[in-house]
């Protein structure tokens, strides 16, 4: 009786260790939708990360937008303009995910991704600068590839703006236990998407904020002052050209 309750004991023990293996896989693939995985590791050892509720940090926002996508899905076949729209998604993913930033969400055709949430760097800013240099290289790589497996030339009309601010902000999961979403609210991601509204195809706008925390590190432009939707004041601009030292890590 006393060896057939052991082995009972050690059967239960392997089934319930089995049932938590499974839940922490669930759980971490959906993390993997919008965390790296050097991200996800580190949230899953953090069992408060999974938690409702937000708290305050400083953060990089950027936002990602397609110009041209409408007029071009009016030119080519309804299947072939997903397959763009998926491979364009899938390729700033993976430039956000190289960077160790946080994929907020796909607005349409919108990339907004988050740095300095729920994981901090000390270069947040750059990452995020680095992370909109990436993407502007992928367009271009991605066109080529449309071109040649798609025979579509209409795809050189194919370009991106990306606006990106650092400011204070709310982070933290919002929805219900059962359907949590990671997100950030503040002025600040407000700001990011009016920069990214304003930048012209091809143009990476930043804020003052973001210059200052790398100004030592990238070649901009500055620009004059832009006034943005519901920004009361005239905001500062820069675009970025590309970085000072181009193996900067």
């Amino acid at each position: 009786m006393r060896s057939f309750a052991n082995q009972a004991a050690i059967a239960i023990e392997n089934a319930q260790l089995y049932e938590k293996i499974k839940e922490e896989e669930k759980i971490k693939a959906r993390l993997q939708r919008f965390f790296s995985p050097a991200v996800v590791e580190k949230i899953m050892v953090q069992e408060e990360a999974l938690t409702l509720g937000g708290e305050h940090c400083i953060a990089t926002i950027l936002f990602c937008d397609i110009r041209g996508y409408t007029s071009l899905t009016e030119k080519i076949d309804t299947l072939v303009s997903v397959e763009v729209l998926n491979d364009f998604l899938s390729s700033m993913t993976e430039a956000v995910f190289v960077n160790e930033g946080t994929l907020d969400k796909y607005i349409g055709d919108c990339v907004m991704a988050i740095f300095g949430a729920p994981v901090a760097h000390s270069d947040d800013p750059l990452r995020a600068i680095k992370a909109a240099l990436d993407m502007k290289q992928r367009v271009c790589r991605l066109k080529e590839e449309w071109c040649k497996k798609m025979k579509i030339p209409e795809v050189e009309s194919f370009e991106i703006g990306i606006g990106i601010h650092t400011g204070e902000v709310i982070a933290g999961n919002v929805g219900n236990i059962n359907r949590m979403e990671y997100t950030v609210v503040s002025t600040a991601v407000n700001l990011a998407s009016r920069l990214e509204n304003a930048a012209e195809p091809g143009q990476i706008l930043i804020s003052r904020s973001t210059y200052e925390s790398t100004k030592g590190l990238i070649n901009v432009k500055e620009l004059p002052p832009v006034n943005l939707k519901n920004i009361s004041r005239p905001v500062e601009v820069y675009e970025v050209i590309c970085l000072k030292i181009p193996n900067v890590k």
